[in-house]
Parts: C-alpha cells; structure tokens; sequence
C-alpha cells in the first residue's frame, strides 16, 4: 500500500540529490541547454555536472568531458542525439549512476524495437530506472527537479499531477495556464522500463497530489495498472483520464506515429470505471476537471447552488444542468425564505439564482447570499459566474470575485468561480481569483461537466466502500456447478440460442421458455405448450437470425405457426425453437474479454445495438450499485425510466440481472469467449432474457 509523504521506490529517478546532464549543450536552441536551464530553473541549488567535451562552463557550470571522469550522481540525463545514445546509457550505468532519463530515440522502423529492448534489458539488470527513451522528461515540483527541456513557466507546486503518453499534451501541462499548480508531471515516451503504471505510483506518494490526469493511448502492463487505479481509489484521489484510440483510424494512426497500439475502447473503459476513474473526450474538459479536482475542498453533501448576474445565463444553466444530469440542492424553506429577503422579491426561489434584480445595490447582497447558500445542508457546493475576463470593468467582475473569496473564507465547502465562456482574453482577475485557492473554470458548460465528474466521484466513493467492506451484494455461484458445465462444454465451440439460454437459467438468470422442434406438428405441439402467442425462430445456427429472415415474432395461432414454419424450412432448413413472445424495453448485455479480464458490456438492445452507439462497460464482476452508476448516463436508461418510472422496479431487477450475468462471466473466465444477450426485455413483469449466443474457448472446445 502506497503511503503518501513516504520514501519511494523511484525517489532517486524523481527526487534526484545530484544530475549529470550526457550531451550538455551552450545553444539555447538544443534540449541539451534546455534542461540544464529548467533544472537550475525548479532548483537552483540543484547539483548539476553538464557532460560534453566541447565547452568548459555551462550556465556558470563547469563541464566534465565524460560521465566517467564526474562525481557519482543518482541521475543521468541523455540529451545526445540518438546514435550516441545505446553507449551513453551502457557508460552511464558503468559509471554507477541510479536512475536515467533519455530524451532521444530513433524513428519508428523495423529495428527500433530491438534498439529499444537493448535499451531496456541494460537498464533491468543494472536494477536502473529508466524514462523514456523518447520521452520529454519529468517535473517534480514538490521534491524540486526539473529533468525535462520543456521549461516550466511556474515552480510553485500544487495538488495535479499529469501522467501523459502525449509529449504535447505535457508540454501544455508545464507551459500553458499559469492559474493551474502542479505536483508532478511526466512523459513516459517509449516505456522501456518506467510504465504509466510506475508513474501513477509515484504522484500518490506526493502528499499534495490531489488529482491524477492521465493522457493516455494504451496500457502495457495491464496488472500494474489496475493496481496503481486500485491505489489511488484507496487513497481518495481522483483519476481523470483522457484518452485516444477510440476510433480504428485513430488507433491506426498512434501504431503509425508512436509505434503503439491503443487497446480497444471496451478493455480501458472496464477498468477505469472498476476505479471510478472520470472519462473525458477533449482536453478542454480534462483540463477544467483537472482544475476543479485539483482544489483542496472536496463536494459536500446534497447538490449544486449557482449565482449568476444573468437571466439567460441562469436559462442556460438550468439546460446544462438537467442534460448533463448533474444534481441541484434542495433548499430547506428557511434558507428560501432568507434569499427571497435578501432578493427583495416573492418569485420562485431555486438552488441557481440571478442576483441582478436591476437596481443600483445589485452587487452588495452577493455576499450574503452565497454565504446563506454554503450554509443549506443540501448545498455540495456554491458557484459563482460572471464574465470575470471583461475587457473594460463594470463592476461584476470584481465584485463576484470579491465576493468568492470572502465567502471561501467563511465556510469549508467548495466555492467555485466559472464563466459563462471560455473566451476570455484579459484573465488578470482570474488569476488572482486561482491564487487564492478558489478553482476558476473555463466555460458554462465544461464547468458543469467538471462537476458532474466531481458528483460521479463522490458517489464512486460511496459504492467503493460498500464494496470494500463487503456490503455491496455479490451473487455467489457454486464451484460445483460451474466445474459440471465446464465438463459438459467440453468439444462444444459455441452454445446457440436454446443451449445458451439453458445454460443461464440453470444459474438463475431469467430466460423465456424456449422448445426445439423439427416438422411442423413438433413446431405445432411447442406452441400449444408455451402458450400464444408464440415466437418462432430458425435453429440452423445463424448468429444473425432476424438479418436472415429468421425470425417471426407474434404469431397468434396455429395457421399463423404453419405459414411461418415453412417459410423458414424452406429457405433456411427445418430445425426452429419456439418460444412465448414477450415485449418490453430491449436492452443488449455482452461480456467481451481483454487484457483486464472480462468487461460487462450493457446497450441500447434489438436493432438499435448499432445504431445508437449508446454503451457502457464495467469490469467483472460487479455489483447492481455498480451497474445503475455507469448506466446513469445511458440514453435507454432515461427511454426505461421515462416508460416505467424511475427507481422502479423493473430497473432495479435489471441492475440485479446484470450483476449476475457478470459474476457468471468472472466464474467461467478462460471458458466463455463470448457471450451475448439480444436482447434483455424489462417491462412491467420483470426482466427476462430472450435471445442469448456463447462462445467457447478452443482449450475447452477440445477436452
């Protein structure tokens, strides 16, 4: 277990007492005088040996012509370009040093692999730590290196540490927005020994991380990284993670430019929200969730109060608010009654208030009205917006901002200044407002995607601690039962409609009565037992039923069996399964399996499984807790719960139902290669599975 503020494995590599710069440089252009500048820059008592046999000083630093002939150091830079680097790392390792960084690398080709494998396996046998190679460098703003030739704009450190497998999303990380303070900040370039997984590790052991931003493409040590995600769920700090490769082109291009290839969106997406980690799609959000995230005040109970000095402003809240699905307090009576006097009006008073009622006192009750707000027990935190980066002042700004800190001082739950737009060209005001404490956000509606992130980890936490105490239900399957089915699989490559939907019931899982039959008097006898109306369907083993005209739904009576069954004896052969037909909401549940283990995968079901890209996965097993908070955002979650009601109890059955199918997934791991229900149907009368298809390992396809 990882203790913040405790020595750390990698402490020589990021906390370094003394740096050899290997192919020092006197041209400021070169990254060779680069970090020698930003090493002197984050410390300038830092010891420091430039290496080169070319210039005698440095920066006012005497040179050493080889790493051989310098004092021992615990850290060597390599900035040399990259023919020299494979023998600067062997005479850096021979000259004893603990830890190295490596700027340079060959460009992607057939033999960079290997060059990168001698790098590495040097570096292990020498038990050297190694960055990069490729990579931009680190900044420790806590322990005082700056081992990177991106200079750092600001040293002064703060709660966020960015992990980036991006050199530019770093760079921006250090040089782009003053109002953000930083713990920690990497490159992992190549990862030839130094993972993303080593690098989460080490900012949890900062005691000022407060938030983790990764940047993040693909994942090479799967365990590793779980792990370093498990840690920072135990300690409470918040990973937002921002990540390409969703798309083939996308993953196309990483495997062309960075010579890696990102995993699929199912295998990330499993284990980041097994973590509570927050997703984002653009930098615009990270970096605003970042900011948010990154302060010392965490969300208090109940939801979000606003004040705002526009009424089309508070309009368009009010729609951010309810689509993104973040949670407004409930006012207590007494605190209403308090804002209706402070406003000097009867109008409906909610949890997002305009403060400007038009007259000429319109700034002096702010105060007291955010103050009242911080104290209702329902408010999780108080937002303030204005143009705060106006051009010529009116006296809003000001007066907000004014307003913000002397109401921050006054209470310890979160107080946060935002725009109604990210265009703002004159920031001074906000400058001042972030280095007070107080998070400045870019933009009404990143804003509140910041905080639906902030709500989503707060309740994270809360089923974190179910799970973890082992009050979360867990649906136990037994070990006898699954070692029979496994023996029973054996020789079989797939389990099709029936066999599948044999297969979940015999572990409880809802499924519509389902009989075989071949000739029309057996498809005729099915019927008459199952009850009309009836569901008859081709049993050739075709994966795309419907597709292929093999499937006839609602078929009132026998003549109606007849018609349909010789229509699909005829084109697709004589073997069908019948079945009761049942309707309700269709919902698809699918378990794939990836580097992680076997992902839940839960849609939008029937036909419109493609059509609405509309999903969420979880790694298995999970809880019903679980599944309801990925699926909140899901639009046939709100289709279910506009059609039956929310919390009602079809919906809770189906959070139950695809728990179980998760835990089955977990329990026959290595087995299942595939697994698919298309679809659940959730009505009035429960959940039940109508459609199922299993795939088996090859291992157990041949026992």
């Amino acid at each position: 277990m990882i203790e913040k503020g405790k020595p750390h494995e990698l402490a020589p590599l990021f906390a370094p007492s003394s740096v050899a710069v290997i192919g020092a440089s006197n041209r400021p252009e070169r990254p060779g005088f680069q970090v020698l500048e930003a090493l002197q820059r984050v410390d300038p008592h830092k010891v420091i040996y430039p290496i080169t046999p070319n210039y005698e000083e440095i920066l006012g630093l005497p040179c050493f012509p080889d790493i051989g002939g310098a004092p021992k150091v615990e850290l060597a830079i390599i900035a040399s370009a990259s023919p020299r680097i494979e023998s600067e790392v062997a005479a850096a390792i021979a000259a004893g040093v603990k830890s190295l960084v490596v700027f340079g690398a060959p460009s992607a080709s057939a033999e960079r692999p290997q060059w990168l494998g001698r790098i590495g396996e040097m570096a292990r046998k020498a038990n050297v730590k190694l960055l990069g190679p490729d990579t931009l460098g680190f900044v420790n703003y806590t322990q005082k290196c700056g081992a990177t030739w991106a200079v750092p704009e600001q040293i002064e450190a703060g709660g966020i540490s960015i992990v980036s497998q991006s050199g530019t999303v770093y760079w921006e990380a250090i040089t782009n927005d003053p109002r953000l303070r930083f713990s920690f900040s990497a490159h992992s370039g190549l990862e030839s020994t130094i993972s993303m997984s080593d690098l989460i590790s080490y900012s949890l052991s900062i005691e000022t991380t407060r938030v983790i931003g990764l940047y993040l493409e693909t994942v090479r040590d799967a365990e590793g990284f779980a792990g370093a995600l498990h840690e920072a769920a135990e300690l409470g700090v918040p990973v937002v993670a921002l990540y390409s490769g969703r798309t083939e082109k996308a993953r196309s291009q990483l495997m062309t430019h960075a010579g890696r290839m990102a995993g699929g969106r199912s295998e990330l997406e499993g284990i980041l929200n097994r973590y509570g980690v927050a997703r984002v799609d653009s930098s615009d959000d990270w970096w605003t969730t970042l900011a948010l995230l990154g302060s010392k005040r965490r969300l208090g109970k109940g939801g979000l109060t606003a004040v705002m000095d526009s009424g089309g402003g508070l309009a368009m809240f009010m729609d951010f608010a309810e689509e993104l699905g973040v949670p407004l307090a409930n006012l207590s009576p007494a605190t209403k009654v308090e804002i209706a006097s402070i406003l000097g009006y009867d109008g409906e008073i909610g949890s997002a208030l305009d403060f400007w009622v038009g007259d000429a006192d319109r700034h002096s009750r702010l105060e007291n009205l955010m103050t009242t707000l911080a104290a209702d027990s329902d408010t999780a935190a108080v937002m303030a917006f204005t143009t705060y980066g106006e051009s010529k002042s009116a006296g809003f700004a000001g007066n907000v901002a004014e307003s913000c800190l002397s109401v921050a001082a006054q209470t310890s739950k979160p107080v946060i200044a935002a725009t109604y737009t990210s265009r703002q060209v004159h920031p001074e005001l906000m400058f001042q407002i972030a280095a007070a404490g107080v998070p400045i956000l870019d933009g009404m509606k990143t804003a509140l995607m910041a905080c639906r992130h902030a709500f989503r980890y707060r309740a994270f936490q809360e089923q974190y601690q179910l799970r973890t105490t082992g009050s979360a239900t867990q649906h136990t399957i037994a070990a006898e039962q699954v070692s029979d089915w496994k023996r029973n699989l054996g020789g079989s490559a797939q389990l099709a409609e029936a066999d599948a939907l044999s297969f979940l019931s015999d572990f409880g899982i809802p499924c519509v009565p389902t009989l075989r039959a071949e000739g029309e008097a057996d498809a005729l006898s099915a019927a008459a037992k199952v009850g009309y109306p009836v569901v008859l369907k081709t049993d050739e083993g075709l994966a795309h039923k419907a597709a292929s005209g093999g499937v006839h739904l609602s078929l009132q009576d026998a003549d109606a069996v007849c018609q349909a069954y010789s229509k699909l004896a005829a084109n697709l052969g004589p073997r069908v399964i019948v079945a009761p037909m049942a309707t309700g909401q269709e919902i698809a549940i699918g378990v794939v399996f990836g580097q992680f283990g076997p992902n839940l995968m839960i849609s939008a079901g029937g036909v419109h499984i493609e059509l609405l890209k509309d999903r969420c996965y979880l790694l298995a097993p999970v809880s019903a807790h679980e599944v309801r908070l990925a699926m909140s955002e899901l639009e046939v979650t709100k289709i279910l719960q506009s059609s039956l009601g929310v919390n009602s109890k079809p919906e809770e059955e189906f959070y139950e139902f695809a728990s179980k199918i998760s835990h089955l997934a977990a329990a026959f791991a290595g087995t299942i290669t595939e697994l698919d229900i298309n679809p659940v149907l959730v009505s009035a009368n429960g959940c039940v599975a109508v459609d199922a298809l299993i795939g088996l390992s090859s291992s157990e396809s041949s026992t």
